[in-house]
């Protein structure tokens, strides 16, 4: 009887619940990243330098009404979020390039009850949802993160059922959805 128990239990356990198959080309490793730096990095330090350049400007304007200084500010307040997109551009470029797990591998995900896989043809990997750090979801996409800078993506438009297996996941780990 307790063998029987065993083997059902086990039957359990071994079926996949969901399935699919990504390729993270650049345009979904772009979308990662923007999402990874945006919402889940701080954005703090850049407001920060942005609201202390503005403070400047007005405080140099009331001191000594120096124009040119107060206009630069302004100036370097406008530039410094175009630097910081075309450098994190960059980056995300950078790193695509570095990365082979990135170039167009097909990667299949298999999810079970207590676990998940994922296989490729360079890598292959079986991770307890118990070691999830936190799954994130967008419009687009879910995230499934081991750390704070590791995540597996997961894209909607590749899953069969995207309610039920926001059901099945949200369980699992930390969830936070983002619009």
């Amino acid at each position: 009887m307790e063998k029987k128990k065993k083997l059902k239990n086990k039957k359990i356990e071994d079926k996949v619940f969901y399935e699919t198959t990504i390729i993270v080309d650049k345009d979904e490793f772009r979308r990662f990243s923007k999402f990874y730096s945006n919402k889940l990095k701080s954005s703090l330090i850049p407001r920060l330098i942005l609201i202390g350049l503005l403070l400047l400007s007005i405080f140099l304007n009331y001191i000594k009404g120096n124009f040119v200084v107060v206009y630069s500010l302004i100036g370097l307040g406008i530039l410094y979020p175009i630097a910081l997109n075309v450098t994190l551009n960059m980056q995300i470029n950078h790193m695509f390039k570095n990365n082979k797990r990135f170039h167009l591998t097909e990667e299949k995900l298999r999810f079970f009850e207590k676990y998940f896989e994922s296989k490729s043809s360079i890598n292959w990997c079986r991770i307890n949802y118990e070691d999830i750090y936190k799954i994130c979801e967008t419009k687009s996409n879910f995230y499934i993160f081991l750390n704070h800078n590791q995540a597996f993506i997961i894209i909607k438009d590749k899953l069969s059922d995207v309610d039920g297996f926001r059901i099945f996941i949200r369980d699992k780990a930390s969830y936070e959805r983002y619009k």
